[in-house]
């Protein structure tokens, strides 16, 4: 007798559901019946993603192809990479990061032995091998890192993940729905969690919801607010409706009131690393690049303009950005920036969007950054060429333009998609903000009784400056000239009011309230007037959390557009003055009559006159101001990336970059303002003294 085909999981669980649909009240039935036909759909994105593979990237190619060395870790620091490269789900394994480290420092030490065998300076092989013990840490660091990484992002959207899930919780108690309903309207790296979370069910890694979760929650054991708000959530499940009501009330005010008390001390612990960044970044830099000629006068055979490129505009940024990123590591959740994908003007980042022969294109940007930039950089090259001289102004003049060449491209870049981006993401900021209030004057309508359409036309004519009354003005020219049903008049591709309001946690709220609306005005008013209370707290604490990060970010914004260009351009000068004063103390001495060359003022005139040539030939002033005008610039975008982040996290790339925009702008003019100004002032006087 032949046997039965084997059931699958998906068969054997719509089985399971249909004979509880057959034994349960109608509401039930209608909520798992909405299970079978739109699980499948909720994941089908994280089916595809696991099935076709994210594109891997560089790194983990090469961590991939080292295990052919089989270098093993440690047991603890197994543990502790494999923890990173599961929660930022990296396709590698801890073997192949390892090794990856090891082959890295092995390669760097290689061509170091190879520069020191044909003649490399000693000092640099010792530096390449430094670099190459610096690489191994990085590298084995790197999983941490790029988890730290992950953890960012998804933390900007835990507050939206519990507000999403308690909103569909206070309509339909269903921790499993709840979970999907957040999973598919939220967009970053806690969307793919949530998906995930529901395909382990779905495959049968976890018997429910509850133990996936509570599986997931143990990489959120530092974030006490997050596992408290979502055990809160699973508890008033058990609860009856009043008192569940209130626990999910409570979740969210453990999840929000929670980050502003966190913030409040973060907040307050700015102040050191602010310090360490201008002291490690602006001052002590500053002081040894003043003193660089006297270094080349000194240590003449071992030091190049190498040297001074590694550490200043390679090392140091690297420190920078590290402190950044750890100062960034340590910011409390926060709330995720508005999402303009929806918006009908919205184009991906670089790009912009424009109508060409009657068809919307996206037009990358780089090429315009490009026209403008390289022209100014070929002429800054062109005058140096004309001033062959080491401390001539015209070779400085030519290396600012160099720097305008470079600096001006990014400028054009960043601001012009932040003037057509920002505009977009406050728009939809403005309309979210005023939400809470539109929604608690639409369930007090809904509360007497009214219609929904009857609702959004007294909350229109109530407040006709909210900005979201144009949404209810649209839904009811909608409804009485195009004979559209209110779902229709909101949602309908074609002529949908929604979509003039591109908001998600708009569509979200909305769809929500007109799913309420079936079961009852009533029960619409009581959403209505709850998630106003939400959408309200989440206002009333961002404005008091930008009001503690105003001050730290403030004193970073004056350091970034004013200090830093200023005092790196004082320098420049200070360095050029002392390369005139060098030159023309040597060309005295050597018209003196000193006698023997081996003490007294021999000694110095072998020192001014060798050691001028050699500051000669190592570098010139020009040359000297091309580092530190590139090291400028990258302290510009170092400061806009810690002030982005700290006012708006690090998922804020829109904001970031026209910060960064702006901020490079005025840096560009106050260092080229402040390098012109003191040597107009000072180079004649110190011509005069030493001629």
């Amino acid at each position: 007798m032949a046997k039965a085909p084997k059931k699958s999981n998906e068969e054997t669980r719509k089985e399971e559901i249909k004979k509880i649909l057959s034994e349960t009240s109608p509401e039930f039935k209608h909520l798992a019946k909405s299970t079978i036909e739109t699980k499948s759909k909720e994941y089908k994105k994280f089916r595809e993603e696991e099935e076709t593979g994210k594109k891997m990237s560089l790194y983990e190619k090469l961590c991939n192809f080292s295990e052919i060395v089989n270098l093993e870790p440690d047991k603890g620091m197994k543990q502790k990479m494999q923890r990173a490269i599961d929660f930022a789900h990296l396709k590698i394994s801890p073997k192949g990061s390892f090794s990856f480290a090891i082959l890295i420092g092995i390669f760097i030490i290689f061509l170091s032995l190879i520069g020191w065998f044909m003649g490399l300076n000693p000092t640099n092989t010792l530096i390449m091998f430094g670099l190459s013990i610096a690489a191994i840490f990085i590298f084995i660091k790197y999983p941490e890192f790029l988890a730290d990484n992950f953890r960012i992002k998804a933390s900007q959207e835990i507050v939206l993940a519990i507000i999403y899930i308690v909103i569909y919780m206070r309509t339909s108690p269903q921790m499993e729905g709840a979970v999907r309903f957040a999973a598919k309207n939220l967009s970053g790296p806690l969307a793919y969690d949530l998906r995930k979370i529901l395909w382990d069910v779905e495959t049968r890694k976890y018997e429910t919801i509850y133990d996936a979760m509570e599986e997931y929650l143990k990489t959120w054991e530092k974030n006490k607010e997050f596992m408290e708000a979502i055990q809160l959530i699973k508890t008033s499940l058990e609860q009856p409706e009043s008192k569940r009501y209130q626990m999910l009330d409570e979740a969210i005010n453990i999840i929000l009131y929670g980050t502003e008390e966190k913030m409040r001390h973060y907040a307050q612990s700015l102040r050191t690393p602010i310090m360490v960044i201008f002291a490690l970044g602006i001052t002590l830099p500053i002081l040894v690049l003043v003193m660089f000629p006297i270094l080349i006068l000194m240590l003449s055979e071992s030091i190049n303009p190498l040297h001074l490129v590694i550490g200043y505009d390679v090392a140091l940024p690297i420190i920078i950005f590290v402190i950044s990123h750890e100062v960034l590591r340590r910011r409390p959740i926060g709330y995720s920036t508005p999402d303009i994908s929806l918006h009908p003007k919205y184009s991906p980042l670089g790009k912009l969007k424009l109508k060409l022969l009657g068809k919307e294109k996206f037009i990358p940007l780089w090429p315009f950054g490009l026209t403008i930039s390289a022209p100014i950089l070929f002429l800054g090259i062109f005058i140096m060429f004309l001033d062959q001289s080491s401390i001539g102004f015209v070779n400085l003049v030519g290396s600012l333009v160099v720097i305008w060449g470079i600096g001006i491209g990014f400028v054009v870049i960043f601001i012009l998609e932040g003037k057509m981006k920002i505009g977009i993401r406050d728009q939809i900021k403005k309309i979210q903000d005023e939400f809470g209030e539109a929604l608690f004057q639409l369930g007090n309508r809904l509360a007497l009784g009214n219609p929904m359409e009857r609702a959004m036309e007294q909350t229109m004519n109530k407040s006709p400056n909210l900005a979201i009354s144009g949404l209810f003005r649209k839904v009811l020219i909608n409804i009485k000239r195009n004979n559209l049903a209110l779902e229709s008049a909101l949602f309908d591709k074609k002529f949908g009011a929604i979509w003039e309001y591109p908001s998600k946690l708009v569509i979200n709220i909305m769809r929500i309230l007109l799913e309420a609306t079936k079961k009852g005005v009533k029960n619409a008013s009581l959403s209505a007037i709850s998630i106003s209370r939400y959408v309200k707290q989440i206002h009333n604490i961002e404005e008091s959390l930008n009001d503690m990060m105003s001050e730290s970010t403030a004193s970073m914004r004056i350091l970034g557009m004013f200090i830093a260009p200023l005092i790196a351009g004082v320098t420049v000068t200070m360095t050029a003055i002392m390369m005139i004063i060098f030159a023309s103390l040597g060309e005295t001495v050597s018209t003196l009559d000193i006698g023997d060359a081996g003490t007294g003022i021999g000694g110095l005139n072998n020192i001014m006159m060798g050691g001028w040539g050699k500051i000669g030939e190592i570098i010139s002033v020009g040359t000297f101001q091309i580092v530190v005008g590139i090291y400028m610039i990258e302290i510009c975008y170092l400061l806009s990336y810690l002030i982005s982040g700290v006012d708006n996290g690090p998922g804020d790339t829109i904001g970031r970059r026209e910060l960064v925009g702006w901020t490079l702008l005025i840096g560009l003019f106050v260092y080229t303002f402040s390098v012109l100004v003191t040597y107009f002032m000072f180079a004649p006087m110190v011509t005069i003294l030493v001629t």
